[in-house]
C-alpha cells in the first residue's frame, strides 16, 4: 500500500471513529431523558374518597406524595380541572429583556458591551425558555413543587424530572430552591444512562461513602448542584421537610363531589331511557309452562344478543306491568353538577364566563383576567427570574459586567392594553429594548435583525412610504396655493359652499 492510500486510510479511520463518538454521545444524551419502561416515574396512587382526601389535607406535610397523585389524577380526569390549570399557564406571554447592570463604574459602552450583548442573548437562547417555562410551572401546579436537573451542551439544554418520591429540598440560593436526590431509589438498571454527577453519587452510595454532610444527608440523599432546581412557589417549603402542595390542591374536595354529580347524571339518564321487552312463556290449562327451561334459555339468549343498549330482557311465564322509570332518578342531579361546577370557580377566584359560564358582564371576566395576571406576576415571575438570573451567570463575557433577566410584565389575555402602556412609555424615554421583547423579540432576535434589515438589506431604501395626505405637508402638494380637499364645478344638492 503507498502513501497516498495509507493516509486516506488513516483520515477515512478517524473520520469513522468520529462519527463513532458522537453517535454514542448523543445515544447517551437521550438515554438520559427517555424512559420507556416508566422508571423513572411516581408510584403513589390517588384517591377518590372525600375521607381520605380530608385525612390528607389536614396533614399535608406528611401526605404530599399522595396529594400530589391524586392531583395528577384529578388533571388527567377532570376537564374542569385541567382547564382551569391550562388557564393559568395560558396567561404569560414568557416574553423577556435582558439588560447590563452598570453601576457607577466606567465602562466602554460603545464596543465591549456591544459585542457581549451579542454573546448574552446568544447564550441565553440557549435556554429556550419560552418552550420549558410552561411545563416547569405545570407539573409546579399539580405537584406543588417540581424537580428538574438541567443537561447542557454545546448545542442547548434538556431537563430531566425527577418524581417528588425521590427528592426532597435541603437549600435555597438567591432565591432558587436546590434539592437532594435520594439515591436508594435507583438500581443498576435505572442508572444507566444517568448524569454523570447523578452516576457518581450512586456509586458512592454503593460503596457507603455517604459520610460527608456537604454532599449527603441521612445517608442516602445526595445534595445536587446547581445543575438541580425545585420550582416552587411555597417560601415555606424549608420549614415543611422540604416539601410543598400544589395550590389548587383545595380543588380535589370540589373535584370528587363534581365526579359524584356526574355518576348521579348518568344514572338519572339511565333510569329514564331504559326500556324492557317481555317474553311470556306460555301456560297450559293447568298453568304450568309448555315450555322446557332449556328451550326457553334459548330463546331468551336470541332476544338478548339483538337487544340494542338501553333495553332489558326479561323472559318468565309471570304477566309483567309496563312501570314507568322516567323520573325514578334524582331529580336534582343537574342542579348537583351545577352547583359542584360554580364551586370551584369559586375556590379559584376564576371568573365562570371565562369558561362560557352565565356572566352579568364582560367587565367581570376583564377584571378576573388582570387579577389572575397579578397572582402570576407576584409568585411565579420572581421565581423564574431567580433561576434564570442564576443560568445567566454561566455565560461568559468579556467585560466585568454582569447581566439581568426579567419578565415582561404581559398576559396574553391583556397583550393589546400592555402594549399600548409600553408604546406610550416610548414618548416619556422609556426603554425601547423592552418594547420590542413585549412584542415577542428575543434580545438575540432584536439585534440580527435590527442589523440585517438596516446594514445589509438597506430596507429603508426598499420599503419607502408612499405619499397620501398623512404623509404630505401643504408645501409638498403640487398646487402649493389649494389645500384639502378640491372644489368641484357641479356641487350636488347637499354641497355646502362659503362665499
Amino acid at each position: 500500500m503507498n502513501r497516498k492510500a495509507q493516509n486516506n486510510y488513516r483520515n477515512t479511520k478517524r473520520q469513522r471513529l468520529n462519527v463513532r463518538d458522537v453517535r454514542k454521545s448523543n445515544l447517551q444524551f437521550a438515554d438520559a431523558l427517555a424512559d420507556p419502561r416508566a422508571r423513572i416515574s411516581s408510584t403513589t396512587s390517588a384517591t377518590t374518597s372525600k375521607t381520605n382526601i380530608l385525612t390528607y389535607l389536614k396533614n399535608p406535610k406528611n401526605n404530599v406524595d399522595a396529594i400530589a397523585a391524586t392531583m395528577r389524577n384529578a388533571y388527567n380526569t377532570n376537564g374542569l380541572i385541567t382547564r382551569i390549570i391550562d388557564y393559568y399557564l395560558s396567561i404569560p406571554t414568557c416574553n423577556y429583556s435582558l439588560y447590563p447592570v452598570l453601576g457607577n463604574k466606567q465602562y466602554d459602552l460603545d464596543a465591549t458591551l456591544s459585542n457581549d450583548y451579542v454573546d448574552v442573548g446568544y447564550g441565553f437562547s440557549q435556554f429556550n425558555l419560552k418552550y420549558f417555562v410552561p411545563y416547569f410551572l405545570r407539573e409546579m401546579f399539580i405537584n406543588g413543587v417540581s424537580y428538574f436537573y438541567l443537561i447542557q451542551d454545546t448545542n442547548g439544554v434538556e431537563y430531566m424530572e425527577f418524581p417528588t418520591e425521590w427528592c426532597e429540598i435541603y437549600g435555597q440560593s438567591n432565591g432558587v430552591f436546590k434539592f437532594m436526590l435520594d439515591m436508594s431509589k435507583f438500581s443498576e438498571d435505572t442508572i444507566a444512562g444517568m448524569p454523570s454527577e447523578i452516576s457518581t453519587a450512586y456509586s458512592s452510595y454503593s460503596s457507603g461513602n455517604t459520610s460527608d454532610p456537604n454532599s449527603w444527608y441521612n445517608g442516602k440523599f445526595y445534595k445536587l448542584s446547581d445543575n438541580g432546581v425545585a420550582f416552587t412557589i411555597d417560601l415555606g417549603a424549608l420549614n415543611n421537610g422540604g416539601k410543598a402542595i400544589s395550590p389548587f390542591s383545595g380543588l380535589l374536595l370540589d373535584s370528587v363531589s363534581m365526579d359524584q354529580a356526574k355518576s348521579n347524571v348518568e344514572v338519572q339518564d339511565t333510569i329514564d331511557n331504559i326500556r324492557i321487552i317481555h317474553s311470556k312463556i306460555p301456560l297450559n290449562s293447568d298453568g304450568k309452562p309448555t315450555m322446557d327451561v332449556k328451550t326457553a334459555k334459548i330463546y331468551d339468549t336470541q332476544i338478548r344478543n339483538r337487544l340494542p343498549s338501553g333495553v332489558v330482557a326479561v323472559t318468565s311465564p309471570n304477566n309483567l306491568t309496563n312501570v314507568s322509570m322516567a323520573g325514578g332518578g334524582v331529580t336534582s342531579a343537574y342542579d348537583t353538577l351545577n352547583k359542584s361546577s360554580k364551586q370551584i370557580f369559586y375556590d379559584t377566584g376564576v371568573s365562570e364566563g371565562m369558561f362560557g359560564g352565565s356572566t352579568t358582564s364582560a367587565n367581570i371576566v376583564k377584571e378576573s383576567e388582570r387579577k389572575d395576571a397579578n397572582w402570576l406576576y407576584g409568585t411565579v415571575f420572581p421565581m423564574l427570574e431567580n433561576y434564570y438570573n442564576m443560568l445567566l451567570q454561566t455565560i461568559k463575557v468579556k467585560s466585568k459586567v454582569s447581566w439581568r433577566f426579567k419578565l415582561i410584565r404581559q398576559s396574553n389575555a391583556t397583550l393589546k392594553d400592555d402594549l399600548s402602556f409600553l408604546k406610550d412609555q416610548l414618548t416619556l424615554g422609556g426603554s425601547r429594548l423592552e418594547y420590542l421583547a413585549a412584542c415577542g423579540l428575543e434580545p438575540i432576535e432584536i439585534i440580527s435583525k435590527l442589523q440585517f434589515e438596516q446594514n445589509v438589506l438597506n430596507i429603508d431604501d426598499l420599503m419607502v412610504v408612499k405619499p397620501t395626505s398623512n404623509t404630505l405637508s401643504g408645501s409638498q402638494q403640487n398646487n402649493t396655493n389649494t389645500k384639502g380637499r378640491p372644489e368641484t364645478d357641479e356641487p350636488t344638492d347637499d354641497t355646502d359652499r362659503l362665499d
